[in-house]
């Protein structure tokens, strides 16, 4: 098995469940989230005893809502991330909603040896803010930014969504310039999707909500693109923008197909072995179950599948490609490869290939060709 650089730790509590949201997440309940902390350390630990992890680059706490943990119960993970082995300069990344960003706090999260932010803005809009069911105001979502960099962080990301209900073309790029005027060194924007389990496919199908067309998406979409490109942000990724040098690593890593840990409920792993197969497993879904089963054994898996080398390498070839870059990860499907091409929606350069503009809006029935 291939040596592990990268840990995901999950936190599936939220004060709030937003409407659209198909993460593994679960309406804040205060007296599971000291039993589920303990749990957590206990599956760091296990992880360490079992799997070649280790020096870790980059860790992503995520969610559901990471910063309502206490700076305690956040001190203790990162405690148990070092006893497993931290490399001097890695990627530490708190995912956090902008009313949970004090002063406080981003003392605390730095303390911890967080020193990559990610701030869930959404929107800046009152009206998208609603729609979208998010607990915080415009101003709150500038507030956070501001608190953050004068806090100390010198890495902050801001998330978007576009196609929201309502919004027209020239609110969105207002909601873009009021964030890039703060100075954000990270933007990941991201298309509103409709998941069919969410209240807001239940909202759709009923006809209560009608979503925006996919020209009116794409419209949002390529301004961002242009905005962003004016600004001097690199867009590395399909939907993600940084300063130079400081693209997300976490996700990078993911990108480039390496294996990577996740801990905590409903966390999914992926590992390498030599001969070029992937094993994935995912653990117990429930805040509940997992606390049961991580804090008696430190294990909490519930399933897993092992892709042959010839799967691997079609999943290798649909993640990368998203990288706007280009990846040499297409090289094993020269058929696909030579039809995609021909069809105008991946260009060849230096022996990989990378996402024309059609190809970019057609990202993901790209990617699917690497695993027909």
């Amino acid at each position: 098995m291939e040596r592990i650089h990268s840990l995901y730790l999950h936190v599936p509590f939220c004060t709030w469940v937003c409407k659209y949201c198909d993460f593994n997440a679960y309406a804040v309940l205060d007296g599971l989230i000291p039993p589920y902390v303990d749990a957590l350390a206990r599956e760091l630990d296990a992880a360490a005893d079992t799997l070649p992890i280790g020096p870790i680059d980059t860790v992503f706490i995520g969610g559901g809502t990471p910063s309502l943990l206490t700076i305690d119960q956040l001190h203790l993970l990162t405690d148990h991330v070092r006893c497993v082995g931290l490399a001097p300069n890695a990627e530490v990344t708190l995912e956090a909603n902008p009313s949970n960003v004090t002063n406080e706090k981003v003392d605390g999260w730095l303390g911890a040896g967080v020193n990559r932010l990610s701030i869930g803005v959404q929107s800046l809009r009152p009206d998208a803010l609603r729609f979208l069911e998010r607990l915080h105001s415009g101003a709150d979502a500038i507030t956070a930014i501001r608190r953050a960099r004068a806090g100390g962080f010198a890495n902050v990301n801001a998330d978007l969504l576009y196609g929201v209900p309502g919004v027209e073309l020239a609110g969105w790029k207002e909601t873009l310039d009021a964030v890039l005027a703060e100075g954000v060194q990270h933007l990941s924007a991201y298309e509103l999707t409709v998941e069919s389990q969410t209240r807001l496919g239940q909202e759709v199908r009923t006809g209560l909500v009608q979503m925006p067309d996919a020209d009116d998406q794409l419209e949002q979409y390529w301004a961002a693109v242009a905005r962003l490109e004016a600004a001097g942000y690199a867009h590395y990724e399909i939907s993600n923008w940084s300063r130079p040098g400081l693209a997300c690593r976490h996700n990078l890593a993911a990108w480039h197909y390496q294996p990577y840990v996740g801990c905590g409920a409903g966390a999914h792993s992926m590992f390498r072995s030599n001969d070029g197969s992937t094993e994935r497993r995912w653990n117990v879904k429930g805040p509940h179950a997992y606390i049961k089963q991580a804090s008696g054994s430190g294990h909490a898996v519930a399933g897993s599948e092992t892709l042959s080398p010839e799967r691997a390498a079609g999943e290798a070839a649909m993640i990368g490609v998203r990288l706007l870059d280009g990846t040499a990860a297409a090289r094993d499907f020269p058929v696909q490869r030579t039809q995609l091409v021909q069809a105008g929606l991946l260009a060849e350069r230096d022996g990989d290939v990378r996402l024309t503009r059609r190809g970019i809006e057609l990202a993901n029935q790209v990617g699917a060709v690497f695993l027909a």
